[in-house]
């Protein structure tokens, strides 16, 4: 996980004690989505740097199809925010 938020235990809290859930819809959307781009990212990343008989450096080729996967995510999520958030924040 990236940095985590300064009041991201806050927010975890807010989220149980107001009961705030996702749409099944949504959820289904996020698990095939980010599951299948980051199930990829991974297998690219261990059939390389932590092969145990013999790692080796990740290729500027398997770079760029990472960086490519990363977009695909950030797309996604641009695209369902844009679906899902009426009052134009983030």
């Amino acid at each position: 996980m990236a940095n985590p938020l300064p009041n991201e235990e806050e927010l975890y809290k807010k989220i149980e004690s107001e009961n705030i859930t996702i749409h099944p819809i949504v959820w289904e959307l996020l698990s095939h989505h980010l599951g299948n781009d980051l199930y990829m990212i991974s297998m690219m990343i261990e059939s390389t740097v932590l092969n145990k008989i013999k790692p080796k450096p990740i290729t500027v080729e398997d770079g760029r199809k990472i960086l490519d996967k990363v977009m695909v995510i950030k797309n996604f999520l641009s695209k369902l925010r844009k679906a899902t958030k009426k009052d134009g924040g983030f």
